[in-house]
């Protein structure tokens, strides 16, 4: 996800949850339902801000992983680490459990 994407989605949650506290707090009757739903848009926007996997990709083959919030840190901090005299970021993406698993069979 990018940073427009996350920055999109926050202000999206953020103002559900404002609207949610709102209601809680001057409609009597709806706090339990109400507040189930407002935990719901909680936790989705405290993941936004949570680093995740990235696999990198270089150049000529091979791979890593780094951690970031978004892709553009992602790309980012692979370069910052990654580029010099043998070694050429080529891209990154999401870390899935499966796409590791397939580039550690190379190593078998």
């Amino acid at each position: 996800m990018n940073k427009k994407e996350i920055k999109t989605l926050t202000r999206f949650y953020t103002k559900r949850i404002a609207t949610l506290d709102y209601v809680i707090e001057h409609v009597p009757g709806t706090m339990s339902n109400i507040n189930e739903m407002r935990n719901e848009y909680q936790i989705k926007l405290d993941e936004l801000s949570v680093p995740k996997e990235y696999m990198i990709n270089f150049e000529g083959g091979g791979w890593n992983t780094t951690r970031a919030t978004n892709d553009e840190d992602a790309l980012k901090f692979a370069k910052a680490e990654y580029d010099g005299k043998h070694t050429k970021v080529k891209s990154v993406r999401i870390a899935t459990k499966e796409g590791i698993d397939a580039a550690m069979r190379n190593f078998y």
